[in-house]
């Protein structure tokens, strides 16, 4: 097949959420099919990887995208009666260069990744279009809304009706549309709509993941390689007292979760573990997460090169997030890595894993402190806890059969039947089997 893929932002390097799905999608449909990229490139830093993409793909575009201009133009948008969405991507250099293609390439199907490229994938004249919407825009700006003060709070939830319709909108306009878990197909209100979404969800890469491989014993394996020791009872006393949390670090969700787990979280562990240490990693850390810095025990490291010597120092992962949609990948890839994760009931959404035996569920403040305390103190809980989680995460979370179910759908060959039962395994539906609240 001959396939356009779109994505909002170049899938190089794979090194958050978004990014890591398109790469893992646009790599397998690559190594399969003929298939072309547009995409924006709206940090510089990335620029060095356009390479990178044109080797991947049969042909590829990465254009400059200027978020200031950008966000003028979906201010623009909104002030019209339009979604500030539309107006942010709507950007010339796409149009020209999709204009281009078309006119010299008959696509068999168009992928969009993320809402914001369903426009352009409508006006390209493909046999099949499939938006991968990954999960729901519009919810995360209710979120924003529901915790923003005004006059923020009334433009988010502005945004969030205005981007909810056309999201309905384009499920019914594609051939197929694909959400990242159960709990995220559940928000669309039309039933009708609701029975035409797939259902595929992401993964993590084990034993050899690109972000974070973890070989049968990866604590042994990393804490040998980089301190010549033999397991982590072997490791110096620090690293059985770091709290560790890997993000992007200018993305709104986790600032907010960053600050209220510091401000309200982190006294108490410190008041009960005096040498416990909190590593903050990740990109682009905003001033607020600077800030945090300040704090007693709080390291905040920023951007690093590679997060698996940390994440082999980590004694505890978190996931304090408030706000949180689809599916987590700090948190997988931190399973993955035999790592016990204390997160809330909101970053636990879609997936599916046992409540104080793969992790623990926490969502008051309290409560997040007592379970990061408790890991802290009970390195035998610890070590099992973290055991369980990376043999769960390889039995059910691979990134193949998710691919290979995304692949059929593109095709159409997919029934919603044959992809609902497959993402059964490793998503979590509502209901019963919900997580419950954190058991200490």
């Amino acid at each position: 097949m001959r396939i356009l893929y779109l994505a909002h932002r170049i899938p190089l390097p794979p090194n958050k959420g978004e990014k890591i799905r398109a790469f893992h999608v646009l790599r397998h449909l690559a190594s399969r099919h003929e298939v072309w990229c547009a995409c924006f490139v709206d940090d510089p830093s990335d620029r060095g990887h356009v390479p990178e993409l044109a080797a991947l793909c049969c042909r590829s575009a990465a254009i400059p995208f200027n978020r200031r201009v950008a966000l003028a133009r979906g201010v623009c948008a909104l002030a019209a009666g339009r979604t500030l969405t539309e107006g942010f991507y709507a950007h010339p250099a796409m149009r020209r260069q999709l204009a281009a293609w078309c006119g010299q390439t008959r696509f068999d199907a168009v992928v969009a990744f993320s809402s914001s490229m369903a426009p352009y994938a409508l006006a390209v004249p493909a046999a099949r279009r499939v938006l991968d919407l990954c999960d729901l825009d519009s919810a995360k700006w209710r979120d924003y809304a529901a915790r923003s003060r005004a006059p923020w709070a009334g433009l988010y939830a502005v945004e969030a009706r205005r981007l909810r319709r056309r999201e309905e909108e384009w499920i019914a306009a594609f051939d197929a549309s694909v959400l990242i878990s159960d709990a995220e197909a559940q928000q669309i209100d039309n039933p009708s709509l609701r029975s035409r979404v797939h259902v595929v969800p992401n993964g993590i890469a084990v034993p050899n993941g690109i972000n974070v491989p973890v070989s049968p014993e990866p604590e042994i394996a990393a804490v040998t390689a980089l301190d010549g020791r033999a397991g982590d009872e072997d490791a110096p006393v620090e690293q059985h007292r770091v709290v560790g949390f890997v993000g992007d670090l200018g993305y709104a969700p986790n600032v907010d979760g960053l600050t209220w787990f510091v401000r309200e979280s982190w006294p108490v562990v410190r008041a009960a573990v005096p040498d416990a240490v909190l590593h903050i990693i990740g990109r682009r850390p905003s001033k607020a997460v600077m800030r945090l810095g300040r704090h007693a025990g709080v390291e905040v490291i920023g951007e690093v090169a590679d997060v698996r010597p940390f994440l082999s120092r980590t004694a505890v992962s978190i996931a304090p997030l408030r706000i949180a949609r689809g599916v987590q990948n700090k948190v997988l890839e931190a399973m993955a890595f035999g790592k016990p994760v204390v997160l809330t009931s909101a970053a636990a959404t879609g997936i599916r894993a046992e409540d104080g035996a793969h992790w623990i569920i926490a969502d008051d403040a309290v409560r997040i402190a007592a379970a990061v305390t408790t890991l802290l103190q009970d390195a035998p809980r610890r070590r099992r806890m973290g055991h369980a989680a990376r043999e769960h995460v390889r039995q059910h979370c691979a990134w193949e059969p998710a691919l290979a179910s995304f692949e059929q759908i593109v095709q159409g060959t997919c029934s919603l039947e044959a992809d609902r039962a497959r993402a059964e395994a490793v998503l979590t539906p509502a209901g019963p089997s919900a997580p419950s609240r954190s058991r200490l």
